[in-house]
Order: C-alpha cells, then sequence, then structure tokens
C-alpha cells in the first residue's frame, strides 16, 4: 500500500492542534510517521513547537533542525466571518503564514508541500467548480486563499518546488469544537433542546466527512509528483449538495428533538447561493473517493457531541 510510504517519514503539520491538523496528525501517527507540529497552543510533546505561523526565523529553524520531509500547511484564519470582522489579520496571517513555510521548504530542500485551501476561492463561478477555473474572491478569507494559492503555484513553478493544493468543501464531523461553524454550532443547540438559529438557509454548499478529508491527504502525501505534470490543484468534495435549511433539518432530525428553526433577518455580504465542486480529477489521478454520505457523516458526528458534550452513549 502506498501509505506504507509514510512509514518514519518526519512530516510537519501546522496547526496541529485544530480540528483538521489532529486528525491528519492521529492518522500519520498510525501509518508509522514521525509527526512534528506548529502551533500557537501546543501540549508539552517534544516534537511540537509553540510558535506563531508568522515567527520566520523559528519556523525555519524548526524546520531545518527536525530535518523535516513533508509539511502540510493547515494553519491559517479559517472562517469565513472571521475574515469579516478582522480582514487585516485574515490577510496577514493566511498570506504571510504560507510564505513563511514556502521559502523554508526551499531553503530546505522539502520532498512535498501541502498547503491547505478552499474551494470558497472559486467565488461566482460556474458550478461545479473545476481545477482550471480562475479564482474569483471577494471577502476577505476567500481572497487571502487565493492569494495563498498563486504564491505557493509561484514557488512550484520558480524553483521547482514539490507543492500541492486541496481545495476542500466544507469539512465536518467528530472532533471539530469550533462551535462557530454551522454543524457543530446546530448539533450543539439541538442536544441543549435550543431552537438552532439560522439567518438565509437556502445556501447550497456541500459537507466531507472527517475520515474522507483525512484520506484525502494521506493520498496527497503519498502521490508520484513526477505522474501529475504541473497540475496541483485538487478539489476535493462529497457531492452532498444541500441548503443551510437543510443540513439544520438533518440535524434535528438526527437528535430526536422536536425543534424549530429559529430565523434570524440576516444575510451574509457578498454570499454566494451555491458552491460546490468537481471531484473528478481527484477520483482519476489519485483514486479518492469519499466514502461517507452525509446521513451517514451527521449520525456518526451527532453521537460523538452527545457523548463528549453530556458522556451520553
Amino acid at each position: 500500500m502506498l501509505e506504507n510510504n509514510l512509514k518514519n517519514k518526519r512530516i510537519l503539520i501546522t496547526g496541529i492542534t485544530g480540528f483538521v491538523g489532529k486528525a491528519l496528525s492521529n492518522r500519520l501517527k498510525s501509518l508509522g510517521a514521525v509527526v512534528y507540529g506548529i502551533s500557537r497552543s501546543v501540549n508539552n510533546d517534544a516534537k511540537n513547537l509553540n510558535a506563531d505561523i508568522l515567527d520566520y526565523p523559528q519556523i525555519n529553524k524548526f524546520i531545518r533542525d527536525s530535518n523535516i520531509e513533508i509539511c502540510f500547511h493547515l494553519a491559517s484564519t479559517s472562517l469565513v466571518e472571521e475574515g469579516q470582522r478582522h480582514p487585516y489579520q485574515a490577510f496577514k496571517v493566511n498570506i504571510e503564514g504560507a510564505l513563511n513555510i514556502l521559502e523554508s521548504a526551499r531553503k530546505n530542500n522539502l520532498e512535498k508541500v501541502i498547503i491547505a485551501s478552499t474551494s470558497h476561492v472559486y467565488g461566482r463561478n460556474k458550478i461545479p467548480y473545476f481545477e482550471s477555473y480562475m479564482t474569483r474572491p471577494t471577502r476577505p478569507y476567500e481572497t487571502s486563499k487565493a492569494c495563498m494559492d498563486i504564491i505557493a503555484q509561484s514557488y512550484a513553478t520558480s524553483f521547482n518546488l514539490p507543492v500541492l493544493i486541496p481545495r476542500f468543501v466544507n469539512i465536518y464531523g467528530p472532533g471539530d469544537l469550533n462551535f462557530q461553524r454551522l454543524i457543530p454550532k446546530t448539533i450543539k443547540s439541538a442536544l441543549e433542546n435550543s431552537e438552532p438559529k439560522m439567518w438565509g438557509g437556502q445556501a447550497v454548499r456541500d459537507y466531507l466527512f472527517i475520515d474522507d478529508a483525512i484520506d484525502a491527504y494521506i493520498r496527497l502525501a503519498t502521490l508520484d509528483m513526477g505522474h501529475i505534470g504541473g497540475s496541483r490543484i485538487f478539489n476535493f468534495g462529497s457531492s452532498n449538495r444541500i441548503s443551510v435549511k437543510g443540513v439544520i433539518e438533518k440535524i434535528i432530525k438526527i437528535s430526536g428533538k422536536k425543534l424549530e428553526i429559529k430565523r434570524i433577518p440576516q444575510k451574509r455580504s457578498e454570499e454566494i447561493e451555491s458552491q460546490y465542486v468537481s471531484s473528478r480529477k481527484a477520483k482519476q489521478l489519485l483514486e479518492w473517493e469519499p466514502k461517507i454520505d452525509l446521513d451517514l457523516g451527521l449520525r456518526r458526528t451527532v453521537a460523538w457531541y452527545s457523548k463528549f458534550l453530556y458522556n451520553k452513549s
């Protein structure tokens, strides 16, 4: 199996304490990789560095001294709302953070750099989104991510740096403790017998279960770069295309509660009605396909939160 290629690999995850970072770390360790982490809030593991992604000298020294071979760059401002409230910080963290990782990767000759992006960078394009589309972002969050993408592609082309750029739809599942996100927030409300709040509700999105997202990352880590030419961008989605209202209704039903949705007369600025991707390229070149549909994924997720928050089986 290709996963065996990761045994004893020295792998760095920036943002290792985040939802995806934790799950990726656990999977890599199970495959025998030697995992290092960078985060502003890490535990006392000797392989982790408590540092700001904007501190280039410290980041570069850690990568050099740890003899890192592969880097997953996940650390970023990761919410649209955060970008709206603090646009300067979103641009600075997402752009400069990626630049620091790319420059250190160039100087230290890393085997592979995987820069986590998002399907939001496509903006107002025809759906489904394909990797060949030009990015058309508007709000600070997705614009900062699109800038990251362009910088990463520049490093790849100019310095022959082995860069891969996954663009994910909304990732959800057990372990996400950011209750500003739709699914964790709605599950928590339902389990507390409180009416879930919703503004708008008609926006259609795609949702990818965490295990499928981690499988995608593993496929990228084991990919032979010689087989893809200049094809560095990959979309990852699940075809779970559903409105925000539909997701909330599913969660209420799974929770077994009799709740009404509390509508809030508010809309996100520059909200795009429908956003989802084609994952055809990932299927063809990576032999990747999602395995968990939305109903099963939500059932597993609700069960996890029920046990985590209230110790219920």
